[in-house]
């Protein structure tokens, strides 16, 4: 027994010599230590994927729930026709979003009823003319040929006098018609900044109604 004893505590010192001289601890490092940095460079990649893939879809989700905004110029509006469309957009709460100036447009191009002979004539062809759901107009009053006549709209350009002239012969006033005349007229324009695309969809609606306006996108928007 005291044998057996004595060969296991020799086997243990020898063991413990060889681990101090570095016999076995080489041996365990050389093999640990690849294995160590494997994973810890592992570890880095995985952890830099996780971060650029966490970036991309916060952006992602930003982006997404950021609104489109649109910035709109409007031309074009007659006087009684922009106090119609701002009655119109009044729910919309645009406030310093929306931006009206009023110019002074000449104009050479008239289409016009010819003079009914009196103004109990014209006022009568007028309330027709409301009928066939035509707004922009008035009765010429001044000491001309024309007294008593019709004013249907004044254009820039004879292209634009003439589309409107057909666009009146198609709602049944066959007799309008188109003629030289310089009128200064006053004309309203509008910019509208930072609309969602609801609002944007709801100001096309609205714009529609208003035969004689043009839209364009902001040239130098603000945004």
């Amino acid at each position: 027994m005291l044998r057996f004893f004595f060969w296991i505590f020799l086997i243990l010192n020898a063991l413990l010599l060889a681990l101090n001289f570095g016999f076995l601890g080489n041996w365990s490092s050389d093999v640990r230590e690849p294995l160590r940095m494997k994973y810890e460079k592992n570890a880095d990649k995985i952890k830099l994927m996780n971060a650029n893939a966490a970036q991309d879809s916060i952006e992602a989700h930003t982006k997404k729930m950021t609104p489109v905004l649109a910035c709109l110029e409007l031309s074009g509006f007659s006087v009684a026709d922009s106090k119609s469309f701002d009655e119109k957009i009044k729910s919309l709460a645009l406030a310093e979003r929306l931006t009206r100036t009023e110019l002074a447009e000449v104009a050479s191009n008239m289409v016009y009823l010819p003079s009914l002979g009196s103004k109990d004539a014209a006022e009568k062809k007028a309330a027709q003319i409301r009928k066939l759901g035509v707004t922009e107009f008035y009765v010429v009053q001044d000491q001309t040929p024309l007294r008593w006549g019709i004013s249907l709209g004044v254009f820039k350009t004879p292209e634009a006098a003439k589309a409107h002239l057909a666009n009146l012969v198609k709602k049944g006033l066959k007799e309008a018609k188109l003629a030289p005349r310089t009128v200064t007229a006053a004309k309203i324009n509008y910019r509208l900044e930072n609309l969602s695309e609801e609002e944007k969809q709801i100001l096309d609606q609205i714009k529609s109604g208003f035969s004689q306006t043009q839209s364009q996108e902001c040239k130098n928007s603000s945004e």
